[in-house]
């Protein structure tokens, strides 16, 4: 079961940016990794580098080492159950684990947080195999060494994948010392001392040799580093929501995810009344131990700057196992009621009527959490969709320029564009504009056409940035289109109509706006071109609103529409409601005219209106909308 949903729909949604980065991190040497190149740990891109060459570079591949991770973890949690619980408890813990939003939610990422959940689950079925002595006590024969072998590697593996893990891991390590320190046998105490010095010795000198710096910089630019308590607060319910009904979940059911995460915690009195009080109090660190981490660290005003629910995925397993202690509480109940007399048959009957509202109300959430998963009309990322709008429509002589440089990943797996392009980074954004505009300058020098690529943050710029307004002043745009995460604009250099003789016009809109000019070139233009204007307004008043201009193409005989371009004026750069009274806005505005348009005359038809209502503003105080700005002729190609 847990394959199945892990693989359904695997390849359905494109990369995202950050499994971008991982998939270009996984590129780079491994000696780069190891000495620092990312913030995180080195591992998952070192095994995503193996799995690369083992199943190849489609989006599938690239999330198969995450879909091993989240169905072994379901293996991992199913001996754990059975070690700790049962039969019934292992069963149990193995159901919710395959069908959890959160945990399938990252077997279907190309990130680290699916293999680092299987690293930390390893380490703490060895650490509760040493400590019941299974088939041989800890630290005798060489069974057991090599049993402290393969914990210490995975304790490793887990640090070295993502530093939340360290919670369950500090908690294995209470645990086991204690026990060897009751027990009294110098063998076991030397075997803890050796394993887990090994782990503090490795891990320690790779993160204060080659990593340290990342957190010394974080603390740097920090006031405090524990985040305020209204933050920790706040994030513990996001982070439980997001823990129960998955990364998707929002607001509304925060209320039921605490209530179904506190009777899960209290599940661990299944276990305390058989007498296991030791396995009780080791589910209840674990949790409390992963959770505290994250609320000591993650926030605003943390080391680190967000939070997000996927660090509480590390307290998945334990939550489940927590949980698997009402079937515990169940099955002692029942066992204790059962007579003698009683059939075999109908014990059978009889102990499986108490498991089904347990079930039911355990696998709520995944109900809930997985129509959400999987519903294939969400998507994280279209990169690859605008990529293929580039292609579709670009011509020779064409240029892109990608605003915020985080997006160089998600070109260099779904790319090379077939033109040059200029990836303005970050810091170019914060420049004086002058500049900017200068290598705008150099680097369109030569071109038809700009492609103005606005990714992630920089699609939230306002106003708008540098590079956009330096493309307003320069050219039309004929084309825009946002694809989820990332917003594609067209701008065409050639046919600026800004050395034109300006018509003179008096159109009045609702009475706050008057069209005073419009100035175009007087020529013929052919499918593929664009019709371009400068639209010459006046504001006679403040106007009420943010009022858009449509810009529609019409055939002259039947008025049948080919082509349409709607924007704000100056493309969002000169919002309506900003304007003053007596003010002069200059409005380039182009409308791109289809490859299949049939040669004839056409009509441009202009107007305004109020976006999301669509009540358009009324001409000269009549019932008019629309005024014919301009006659155009298109000829065959």
């Amino acid at each position: 079961m847990a394959f199945l949903l892990a693989t359904w729909t695997l390849d359905a949604r494109s990369l995202w940016g950050d499994e971008a980065f991982s998939v270009w991190a996984s590129q780079q040497p491994a000696m780069s990794l190891i000495a620092g190149l990312d913030a995180q740990p080195p591992l998952y891109h070192l095994l995503l580098g193996a799995g690369r060459l083992l199943w190849g570079k489609s989006v599938f591949a690239l999330r198969y080492l995450s879909v091993c991770g989240g169905v072994l973890l379901v293996a991992v949690g199913a001996r754990l159950g059975r070690l700790i619980g049962g039969a019934s408890a292992s069963a149990f813990t193995a159901l919710l684990l395959a069908v959890s939003p959160i945990s399938l939610y990252f077997a279907q990422e190309a990130r680290m947080y699916a293999p680092a959940a299987l690293f930390a689950g390893g380490a703490m079925l060895l650490a509760v195999a040493s400590l019941k002595r299974q088939a041989e006590t800890a630290g005798r024969g060489v069974q057991g060494w090599q049993r402290g072998a393969a914990y210490v590697l995975l304790s490793l593996g887990a640090l070295f994948t993502h530093y939340y893990t360290a919670g369950v891991l500090l908690v294995n390590a209470l645990a086991l010392g204690m026990a060897a320190l009751r027990s009294r046998g110098a063998r076991r105490i030397v075997a803890w001392l050796v394993a887990h010095f090994s782990i503090a010795l490795v891990f320690g000198a790779w993160f204060v040799g080659l990593q340290s710096r990342y957190a010394s910089r974080a603390i740097a630019g920090r006031a405090r580093i524990v985040p305020a308590l209204e933050d920790i607060v706040s994030n513990f319910g996001v982070g439980v929501n997001g823990l129960l009904f998955g990364m998707r979940a929002d607001g509304s059911l925060m209320a039921v995810a605490l209530t179904l995460f506190a009777l899960a915690v209290i599940g661990v009195i299944g276990y305390r009344r058989r007498g296991q009080f030791g396995d009780a109090w080791l589910i209840l660190s674990w949790i409390v131990a992963t959770l505290g981490v994250v609320a000591a660290t993650a926030g605003r005003s943390g080391i680190v700057g967000d939070f997000s629910p996927r660090y509480y995925l590390f307290a998945l397993l334990p939550l489940t196992l927590a949980a698997a202690g009402w079937v515990v509480r169940i099955e002692e109940a029942l066992r204790r009621a059962a007579r003698p007399s009683t059939s075999r048959l109908s014990a059978s009957r009889l102990s499986s009527l108490p498991f089904a509202p347990v079930i039911l109300i355990a696998l709520a959430p995944a109900v809930v959490g997985d129509l959400q998963l999987f519903d294939l009309s969400w998507q994280k990322s279209r990169y690859d969709a605008m990529v293929g709008a580039i292609r579709a429509r670009a011509q020779p002589n064409d240029g892109a320029v990608l605003v915020n440089s985080d997006q160089f990943p998600l070109l260099a797996y779904y790319g090379p564009l077939d033109m040059p392009v200029w990836i303005v980074g970050n810091d170019a954004l914060n420049r004086d504009s002058a500049s900017v505009e200068a290598e705008l300058s150099r680097f369109a020098e030569g071109k038809s056409r700009l492609w103005l690529v606005n990714y992630g943050w920089a699609m939230a710029l306002q106003p708008p940035s540098a590079v956009e307004r330096a493309l307003n002043q320069r050219g039309a745009r004929t084309y825009a289109q946002g694809f989820q995460d990332v917003s594609l604009a067209l701008y065409d250099l050639r046919f600026a109509a800004g050395d034109a003789p300006v018509q003179p016009r008096r159109v009045r809109f609702g009475e706050q706006i008057t069209l005073v000019g419009a100035r175009g070139r007087a020529r013929p233009y052919h499918p593929g071109e664009a019709v371009t204007l400068d639209l010459i307004w006046r504001a006679d008043q403040v106007p009420r609103a943010d009022y858009t201009v449509f810009m529609h193409l019409r055939r002259a005989d039947d008025g049948s529409q080919i082509a349409a371009f709607d924007s704000p004026p100056v493309n969002g750069a000169a919002p309506t409601s900003r304007w003053t009274p007596g003010q002069i806005i200059t409005d380039t505005r182009a409308v791109p005219i289809p490859a299949d348009a049939p040669p004839g005359e056409y009509n441009v038809v202009i107007g305004l209106y109020r976006y999301p209502t669509f009540e358009r503003l009324k001409i000269d105080g009549g019932e008019a909308t629309e005024h014919i700005v301009a006659r155009v002729t298109i000829r065959s190609p």
